[in-house]
């Protein structure tokens, strides 16, 4: 297998003309999403909320949650960044001290955009798309997530999951979604026997297959829901040989299938 690396921080665009509900979206990575129009309302285990136009929805690494994506009259729009794990040690180690009062009691999952956490997202979310030196990205991410962090927000985004080993497998999944992955071909890259891998993930409650439908199905999501790539290549993109299989599993998994999904997406979305 090439040998591929993740950029450390990533950016997309959700839009919906219609409303949108799904189910059991899990979190390969810390999420920053910001609505700029219409409402989100969520759900995660015991909490709940509504993110309105202009707030913050902070969700860490390995949150599973259901979303509603409500449209107001120009419909709805939200911007989404997503943390790497190198860009989360980095950011751990800058700002420790600011993370024990709070990164671990009682999370604050959404926050308002203030002037300053406004235009610390304003800046990095540009950069992004002009695509900056990655030095430079992480530099005005670390300032982003500072600032959350001084209002008292997202210290629950940088918790360290590294020594997880189900965290250690998504991380390679990530790298390559679509690759023909088997258990001994995961446990050689993380220099462990098969059988230690597979007794360790079953002690953090989840198996190979499980991961591997996590990330194969939840990185299809985000490709449709912010590129214009067709369902048929991304289902290959992703691993999934039959498209029909493809809509399937989704479907299952989502409470959505991936054409109907597609068409609460305005045509201006690629």
């Amino acid at each position: 297998m090439a040998n591929l690396q993740l950029r450390s921080i990533q950016h997309g665009l959700i839009l919906a003309q219609e409303t949108q509900l799904l189910r059991e979206v899990h979190c390969l990575q810390p999420v920053l999403m910001r609505v700029r129009q219409g409402q989100k309302h969520w759900w995660l285990g015991e909490h709940s909320g509504v993110a309105s136009t202009g707030q913050l929805l902070l969700m860490p690494a390995g949150a599973t949650l259901t979303v509603r994506n409500e449209p107001g009259p120009q419909g709805y729009r939200c911007e989404v960044i997503t943390l790497g794990s190198q860009l989360v040690q980095l950011a751990r180690q800058q700002h420790a001290q600011w993370l024990a009062p709070q990164a671990t009691h009682n999370p604050r999952y959404s926050c308002p955009a203030s002037p300053v956490i406004g235009q610390q997202w304003d800046e990095l979310f540009a950069a992004l798309a002009t695509h900056e030196p990655e030095p430079l990205l992480e530099h005005r991410a670390c300032g982003l997530l500072l600032s959350l962090l001084l209002a008292d927000c997202g210290g629950h985004l940088l918790l360290d999951r590294s020594s997880r080993s189900d965290e250690r497998v998504q991380q390679l999944l990530l790298l390559n979604p679509g690759h023909d992955w088997t258990v001994q071909t995961l446990a050689r890259q993380l220099h462990v026997g098969e059988s230690t891998l597979r007794r360790q993930l079953q002690q953090e409650g989840t198996s190979f297959r499980q991961l591997l439908d996590q990330v194969r199905l939840n990185t299809a999501l985000g490709l449709l829901q912010t590129t214009r790539q067709p369902i048929g290549q991304i289902a290959l993109q992703c691993g999934y040989a039959s498209a029909s299989r493809f809509s399937q599993r989704f479907s299952q998994r989502f409470g959505i299938g991936p054409q109907q999904l597609r068409k609460s997406i305005p045509a201006a979305n690629h």
